[in-house]
């Protein structure tokens, strides 16, 4: 007879819902000077970080609580979004530790860093004059 699944089981109050208070959302990969201007703009805000992961995807964090959490618990749990239903404990970045980030911003300078090492700018060509050894 096989075993029964493991079933997860959240342990906000240990953690203090830390996944409540907080918004993800995912941006594709910084290829233009318009997207490098984005990502400036967005750290500028208190409470919000871009970052790339461990598997390559670039994400917006927004540090906020949700509005349904009430001493560290969802006062809407039978009827919370399907994100929150699909959410598994498992995967909760306070039990699993530290994020794995390759890239980490904060502020607009973290940005401009990043984009200098990307994206170096090029040096312009200096047109040499031709001599014809005349004098």
């Amino acid at each position: 007879m096989a075993k029964a699944a493991k079933k997860s089981k959240c342990e906000a109050e240990k953690c203090g819902a830390f996944c409540c208070r907080y918004i993800s959302i995912h941006l594709d990969a910084p290829s233009t000077r318009v997207d490098i201007d984005e990502m400036k703009w967005f750290v500028s805000h208190e409470g919000v970080s871009v970052y790339k992961d461990k598997d390559g995807d670039w994400l917006v964090d927004v540090v906020t609580k949700c509005r349904y959490l009430k001493n560290n618990r969802c006062s809407i749990y039978e009827t919370r979004p399907d994100v929150c239903r699909e959410y598994d404990p498992d995967d909760c970045t306070h039990s699993a530790g530290d994020i794995e980030r390759q890239e980490f911003f904060l502020k607009p300078e973290d940005v401009e860093k990043y984009r200098a090492r990307r994206w170096p700018k090029k040096k312009k060509k200096v047109a040499k004059k031709k001599t014809t050894g005349k004098k």
